[in-house]
Order: structure tokens, then sequence, then C-alpha cells
């Protein structure tokens, strides 16, 4: 594929946009496909039984199109971030021996499964930054290098990686078929463009699930204050922004009397950040890029929905009483042992917060909390909302490196991970894991089925994050409610980005 000088300009504008730094991720000649490998033959899908939930096997699902292979022991890289990486635990791609950890063992157990089936050898390579994976990717690409099989990349870092045309896209990957139920399609649907798929989203990523948004509430704070019981709101289609604000006033004291709010009094919401502000317009339906007709990307962040949605979020979190206590903004004095990342989760650890926004991932760390707790999806904007909506978009991605040198067995091994996946690591990780070592209530894993339902994708606090999302953040950080003159000082830069994506999109194979 020739590269011109205009897309190299374009290039060097995308990665100085996209790679800016993230908080809160030879070719074969081979057959290719359609993103549904309708010519596949005997594509069916079985669904057989039950085992215990010892086995972390509810249901076995079995993709019959994967062909029985043999690859003479072939050593299978995969490249990940170390776990442990901004608290995340589910980064793994081998675990060398079972030790009794529900989800290790089940990572185990599927890799012992596809290893023996396709006789290769699944190797881990766990680097030690975000930064490293991207080096690793973008050095073997470009020297054409057979370094590993699947990289895995936060989504800003890999979008300017597949525009350049070093992501083998999913239509090359013979033997992956994204309509398939291990594949997340809400939110696979909202990375195309143009029809295009570079990198999609299985049950293998584990990592999207523990990065999808939820609210976390202190159930001996509901019962003190005589609150409404959380989960019927959530049925009853009551949950709502309203009532996640009501809630939170209502909860928020000033224990030591003082008149002054600071980290040892009580609020209504605790957070860090984007984990705030972000989720919550995501759960009211907004976002800030779209798709057109022909599925290339349009700016959506400057609509009277979005004013409104925003408008409320500032009104009662950044004007007004002080009901938010944000992690990464407001001094803490006696949580200063902590981190910035602790410093809300210990508020919330000892009775100082009613509700905390923040990514699954959060729930693990709270496994010594005394006091129970909660999870809930986030709040509609307001009952007519059909749905919740649960923003997952910056979970860690696995791409091919146009350097691979088989992708019919890369597709191969990524299909039966996927399908083994949800065989066992993600009821493993969901239903056994959260519930009965984390989650405190069967109601709670009723919540985690409709997060895990309603997963979506904003690309404007995805891959757009820097130039579009991050300025909408700022702007309640900076206590400046004026959106739309936001979007009047940034309207240059975001069609800029957007259009130069649909461009580099069209100029590719």
């Amino acid at each position: 594929m020739k590269i011109t000088n205009k897309k190299y300009f374009i290039l060097f504008v995308l990665i100085s946009v996209f790679t800016v730094s993230f908080i809160t991720g030879c070719q074969a000649n081979t057959p290719t496909a359609d993103t549904k490998n309708t010519t596949l033959p005997n594509h069916e899908v079985t669904e057989t039984g039950t085992e215990s939930e010892a086995e972390a096997k509810p249901s076995h699902y079995e993709a019959d199109y994967l062909p029985d292979a043999d690859y003479g022991g072939y050593e299978f890289r995969m490249v990940t971030p170390r776990n442990g990486l901004w608290n995340l635990i589910s980064l793994e791609a081998d675990v060398e021996e079972e030790t009794g950890d529900i989800l290790y063992d089940a990572i185990y157990k599927r890799n012992r499964l596809i290893e023996e089936k396709y006789n290769i050898v699944i190797q881990g390579i766990a680097l030690d930054s975000f930064a490293a994976t991207l080096s690793r990717f973008q050095k073997s690409s470009q020297a054409g290098s057979d370094d590993f099989d699947l990289c895995m990349m936060i989504p800003q870092d890999a979008w300017p990686q597949a525009l350049r045309g070093n992501v083998v896209p999913v239509n090359k990957l013979l033997y992956l078929d994204i309509s398939q139920p291990w594949y997340v399609h809400e939110v696979n649907n909202g990375l195309s463009i143009g029809g295009k798929h570079f990198y999609v989203y299985s049950d293998e990523c584990l990592n999207l699930f523990e990065q999808s948004f939820c609210i976390l509430f202190n159930k001996q704070l509901v019962m003190d204050l005589g609150l409404d019981n959380m989960y019927n709101l959530v049925k009853g289609n009551k949950w709502t922004m309203d009532s996640f604000f009501g809630f939170a006033k209502a909860a928020t004291a000033d224990l030591d009397g003082d008149g002054i709010m600071t980290d040892i009094d009580r609020y209504g919401i605790l957070g860090i950040g984007s984990t705030a502000y972000i989720p919550l317009w995501q759960g009211a339906g907004v976002t800030l890029v779209n798709k057109d007709k022909d599925d290339y990307h349009v700016f959506a962040g400057d609509t009277q929905k979005v004013y409104d949605v925003m408008d409320k979020i500032y009104e009662n979190m950044c004007a007004g009483d002080k009901i938010y206590f944000d992690g990464y903004i407001d001094k803490s004095s006696h949580f200063g042992d902590y981190t910035q990342l602790q410093v809300a989760q210990n508020q919330f650890a000892k009775n100082h917060g009613l509700f905390y926004a923040d990514s699954i991932s959060l729930v693990p760390l709270l496994r010594a909390m005394e006091t129970d707790f909660g999870i809930l999806p986030l709040p509609k904007y307001n009952e007519a909302q059909q749905q919740y909506y649960t923003p997952s978009g910056k979970g860690w991605i696995n791409c091919v490196s146009v350097s691979a040198t088989n992708l019919e067995r890369t597709s191969v091994v990524m299909e039966a991970l996927a399908v083994e996946s949800k065989n066992y690591t993600v009821p493993s990780y969901i239903e056994i894991a959260l519930r009965t070592k984390h989650a405190r209530d069967d109601e709670s894993l009723e919540m985690l089925d409709i997060i895990e339902k309603t997963r979506m994708v904003d690309l404007g606090y995805s891959i757009y994050s820097p130039v579009i999302g991050e300025k909408y953040m700022n702007a309640f950080i900076n206590k400046d409610n004026n959106f739309a003159s936001l979007v009047e000082k940034n309207i240059g830069a975001i069609n800029k980005a957007i259009n130069d994506s649909n461009e580099m999109a069209r100029e590719l194979e």
C-alpha cells in the first residue's frame, strides 16, 4: 500500500492527538472473508448442558467451523501490559499453574485446552508500561519482523496504528466471526468505520468488562438515611439522574461540624475525575461522536440533548452544595497516606460516601470493606430513556500486526480463545469471582448482567479522547459550564481529527 506525503502528514497529526497520556490502553497470502464469514462450512454454534459452578462453566459454547489443525508445537505469543497496572487484574495472557484463584485457574484451563487441541504453546509476554506495548507493536510492524502473534493496546494507541495500515483488519482473519455470542456486539459496532473493523472485542478481553463503569452504593447508609431500595429503582425504571443526585444530596453531611467540607465528611458521590463525569453523561445516552449513513464518524457533541445532560451534571456536581469529592482534585488531609487513586476508595470503605462512581475493577479492591455495598448501572437521564447504557470503550484490545506470518493460524487461535473465554473465564470473573469473593448479594449479580448487556462505546472518549472527550471533562474540573463556547473554540481541531480519520480509512483497502 502506497502512503502519500499527505497521508504521512495526517498520520503525524493523528498520532500526536491520539497518543496523549492515558489515565482512568510480513502479511501472509491467506484467504479472506467478510466479517460474518458466511462462506465457512457448517457455521453453527451449539450450546449444550450445564456444569457445576466449581468448573466455572455454566454453559458450553462451540464454534463448529474451526478446523482440526496441528500447528506442530508452535509458540503462540501474546503481548500484554503487566497485571496490576491501574489496579487491573485481568490482563494475564497465560497462567503457568493452578493456584486455587478462580479466575486464573480458569485461564489456565482455557489455555491448556486450546494448546492440546491445536498443538501450540501459549506464551504471555508481559510488559511493564502502557507505552511499552505500543512501542513493541509499532517497531515490529515497521520492521516487518514476526515478534508476536497478538499485541494488546489501548484504543487511542491502536487507532492510529490501524489507520497507518499496521493492523490486519478483521476481514483478513478468516476464522473470526464477530456475529457470534462471544463478541461484544454493541461496542464493536461502535468501533467500525466505513464498514471496516480493524480490531474487535471478544470475551477473551476480560479487561473490557473490568473497565465497564458502574455505581457502587453503601447499603448501611441507604438504611440509615431511609432511602429507597436501589435495586427496585433500577428494575422499576426509576434509576435516573434526578434520583441519583437527590439521594447524593440527602447523604452529604458535614460530619465534624466545622462548616467546611473535607475528606473526613460524608459525600453523596465519590470518584476520581473521569470516573464520574464522563460515565454519567454516557449513561444518560450522550455520545460525542456518532456515525453517518455510510458508517463514517461525525461530531455529535453540540446538540441540545448534550448541553442539557452536561448542564444537569454540572449544576449538581460542580455548583451549589458540594456533594462530590474528587480524589484527583480535592485535597486529602485525613487520608493522606493513600495515593490519589486510593483516597476516594478508602473514603467509601470507611462509610464517607453513599455512591462511588468507578469501573468494575474497583469491586475486588473493596474485598476488605466491612460494610455491605451493592452494584448498580449508570443512571438514566430520565424515565423516558429506553435502556441503561454502560460505557466500556477503553478496554485493552488485541491487534494483529501486518508483520504476522500466518493469519489463518492466528485467526483460529483467536477464535478459540474467544469461545473458551465465553466458556471458562467470563463465568469465573462475573458469576463466581465477583459474587462469592467480592459482590455481596444476588441482586448485584442481576445488576452485573444489565451492565454486561448494555455495554457501549463513545468514540469521543475512546479514540478521540484527547481532542474531544477530555475537553468536556476539563470543563467540569475547571468549573466552566459554557459548553457551547467549548465547542466553538475546539470545533476546528475536532473536525480535522474526525475528517482525517475518515479520509485515511477510505484509502485503506
